[in-house]
């Protein structure tokens, strides 16, 4: 067994995530050792738990992210 192979969705989710603080996005790559965002090119990253940043997502464009359905995923990221 690995060691993910224990983890609940509440375990998975206090993992804390980078985002783009300038659009949100949570597509952030490393290049170079600098975190920068692949949507927006911003190199202002934070870090939250994933219910804050669903939070300032969801003040910035009116829905939450986490609860807009899967179909939609794929392409809010």
């Amino acid at each position: 067994m690995g060691e993910f192979d224990n983890l609940t969705i509440e375990d998975y989710n206090d993992e804390p995530v980078h985002y783009c603080k300038q659009c949100l996005s949570l597509k952030i790559k490393i290049v170079g050792g600098f975190d920068f965002c692949d949507d927006c090119g911003s190199t202002n990253v934070g870090t939250a738990h994933v219910d804050e940043w669903d939070k300032l997502y969801q003040e910035r464009y009116g829905e939450t992210f986490l609860e807009s359905g899967e179909k939609d995923y794929y392409s809010k990221l």
